[in-house]
This record gives structure tokens, C-alpha cells and sequence, in this order.
């Protein structure tokens, strides 16, 4: 895992794709060098200006590619994309009007809470679109990488996974869609088990985000419930990539980027 309040690049961030996670890393690069110059106002106002015309260049590419693989949420993304630039600039507008650690954690911020958030979610979701089962399937495996290092946490992680894979392996004498109902179910019932530990958990340490985190357990259990009610209608390829790509959104970016923040916290560490 990242540095608590660290600009900082991880091998979790990659989505597959060569030229894409190239430039993600570079905005990383880009967002790090306002730590660099913490005590100058003059030369984070220009790192922060670099850093917008770079966006401005990747998100240009990266529509680009929507567009040439007709990616059905496209105008969607484009929004967001327009969102973050312009948050970018409200920084810069407002630069006076904050010292160099308020800049800073603005920085940090947008890197933590827009940037991750962009690339584990929405340049997910490109990467699914494009990606067959069996590309999915390779992508999706516990890492160590993942780890809180609270042992009950992370156990219960590794288990999430476990469960969820076995919905994808069945042999050819099982009915194949009651074998798949059956697992999602099962994954159902731990996920609420474990996120209850993990309230009880972040009640215990007075957690700050409490409430946040847990409309964030209640949006994936919906999903969950809302993948199971539409089993019936899609076909066993369309639902073991839909269960995929799901997974690996709803369980790999609320680890790398939500849980983290309760270890962050636990050790004393602000978080945003």
C-alpha cells in the first residue's frame, strides 16, 4: 500500500493498458513535485499549472480511445473528466489565498480522492469494456499487495476473493446457473459479515468517516443484489465478465482506496 499522505505511484493503480498507465504515472509524477516545492509558493503554482495542461493532454487521449472502441459510456466519462480539470483550476484560482501546506493537501486531495478514485473506477470500467472473461479472469487474483496488515481484515479479504472465484469454477455436471446463484449468494452473506466486523471495528478506533464508509457497504451490497436479481437474464459468459468486472471494482478500489484510510487513521495520520 501507498504512503498515508504521500503523493505517490503503486503497481495497484496499473489497468493493463501500455500507453494509459504511462501517463497516469506521469500525472503522479507531476502532482509530487507540489511536495517537492512545499515551501515555494511561485514554483508549486507552476508545477500545478504543468500538472492541468498534462490532464488536459492524457484526458484527450484517453477519449480518444473511448471513442475508438465506441465505449458506451463515453459522454459520461467526458463529464468527469471536466470535473477534475476544473477542480484543478479552482486550485490555482484560489492560490493566494492559501499557504504552501494548504496547497498541498489540496494536491494530495485530488490526488487521493479524484485521481485513484478516476483510474480504479471509471478507467476500470474502460478496461472491462474491452477485455473478454478470460482477460478478466487474469486480472483478478488476491495480491499481497492488498493487505492492511490487520490480520481479521485481511483475512476476510482474501476470503471475499475466494468466494467470488468459486462462482466462475464449476464442473460440467453442475447446473452451471444455480451452481453461480448460489456462490453470489454466499458472497452476499459474507460481505455483510465482514463489513459489520469492519464497522464494529472503525466504531471501536472512532473513526471519522464512519457514516461515509458505511453508505459505501450498503451502495455494494445493493449491487450485489441487483447482479443477482439479473441473473436470469443474461447469459453464463455475460454474467461471469459482468461478475468480474464488478468485483474488481466494487472490492479491489474500496480496499486500495477506502480501507486504507482506516489503517491510515489508526496510526494517527490525518485523513481526507
Amino acid at each position: 500500500m501507498s504512503k498515508c499522505n504521500s503523493i505517490e505511484w503503486s503497481s495497484l493503480y496499473l489497468i493493463g493498458d501500455e500507453k494509459i498507465d504511462a501517463e497516469h504515472k506521469r500525472l503522479f509524477e507531476l502532482a509530487s513535485a507540489v511536495q517537492t516545492y512545499r515551501n515555494d509558493k511561485v514554483a508549486i503554482k507552476g508545477a500545478i499549472d504543468q500538472l492541468i495542461r498534462y490532464t488536459k493532454v492524457h484526458f484527450a487521449n484517453e477519449e480518444r480511445y473511448m471513442e475508438s472502441i465506441r465505449y458506451t459510456y463515453l459522454i459520461e466519462h467526458k463529464k468527469i473528466h471536466k470535473e477534475i480539470v476544473n477542480y484543478l483550476q479552482s486550485i490555482l484560482e484560489n492560490i493566494q489565498d492559501m499557504d504552501t501546506e494548504q496547497l498541498y493537501a489540496k494536491v494530495l486531495d485530488f490526488v487521493k480522492n479524484s485521481l485513484v478514485h478516476h483510474i480504479m473506477v471509471e478507467d476500470k470500467k474502460v478496461q472491462h469494456f474491452r477485455a473478454d472473461k478470460l482477460g478478466l479472469r487474469k486480472l483478478f487474483e488476491w495480491r499481497n499487495e492488498y493487505k492492511l496488515n490487520n490480520t481479521e481484515i485481511d483475512e476476510d479479504h482474501q476470503k471475499l476473493f475466494m468466494i467470488a472465484l468459486k462462482a466462475l469454477q464449476h464442473d460440467a455436471a453442475q447446473d452451471k446457473k444455480k451452481h453461480i446463484r448460489q456462490t453470489i449468494i454466499e458472497l452476499n452473506s459474507y460481505m455483510k459479515e465482514h463489513f459489520e466486523r469492519e464497522e464494529s471495528y472503525m466504531e471501536s478506533i472512532s473513526f471519522p468517516k464512519l457514516t461515509e464508509h458505511r453508505e459505501l457497504h450498503t451502495r455494494i451490497i445493493d449491487q450485489i443484489n441487483d447482479l443477482i436479481k439479473r441473473l436470469p437474464t443474461l447469459s453464463l459468459t455475460q454474467f461471469e465478465k459482468e461478475l468480474l468486472a464488478s468485483i474488481d471494482i466494487w472490492l479491489v478500489n474500496h480496499i486500495v482506496n477506502e480501507d486504507h484510510k482506516i489503517i491510515c487513521f489508526e496510526r494517527g495520520l490525518h485523513i481526507l
